[in-house]
């Protein structure tokens, strides 16, 4: 089979799975990348074109599933308080010295919860909560693996609800 018509039944096999065009040109492009890369597993078992077939078909597939994972992610705007607004984007109103010294005592608390964790917590909050990133750029910036954004993610998102939690319950 020369490479414009297995090109061809690639992208043919990738459009079955992800109904996409785009997407099917990525999975191809993959598949034939992994076809040529483990070339040498091919037994002839088979015809080309049958082990064709399930190189894209796991491609496809392993490309859903990354797709899934994504979509799976939650935002980071999901944490919010007993008003609705999402606890790091509280603000006071400018004319209201009270609530604003509130808010900034609020922060300090959550501040001091999270570094309580321990050093490797903070850097992953607030990338998450303070700046919205997601657990997959958070991974890769720092070097870590997706669990263990989310893990750590999660732990400072308790503590700092405690921490929110304690200072109404003090007030």
């Amino acid at each position: 089979m020369d490479l414009v018509r297995a090109r061809a039944y690639a992208r043919s096999i990738a459009l079955k799975y992800v109904r996409d065009v785009d997407d099917a040109e990525d999975v191809a492009q993959d598949a034939l990348l992994l076809a040529h890369r483990h070339r040498d597993s091919f037994r002839g078992d088979s015809r080309y074109s049958t082990w064709l077939y399930r190189v894209t078909a796991t491609a496809a597939l392993m490309f859903l599933r990354k797709q899934r994972r994504r979509a799976l992610e939650i935002p980071s705007s999901g944490t919010v308080d007993a008003d609705g607004t999402p606890m790091l984007e509280r603000q006071a109103a400018p004319s209201d010295p009270r609530a604003e010294a509130i808010a900034h005592r609020e922060l300090d608390d959550v501040r001091a919860a999270v570094a309580a964790l321990g050093a490797k917590y903070p850097a992953v909050f607030w990338k998450r909560y303070g700046e919205g990133r997601t657990e997959t750029e958070i991974a890769r910036e720092l070097g870590l693996s997706v669990a263990a954004v989310k893990t750590r993610a999660f732990r400072g998102r308790q503590a700092a609800l405690r921490a929110c939690s304690a200072g109404h319950a003090a007030r």
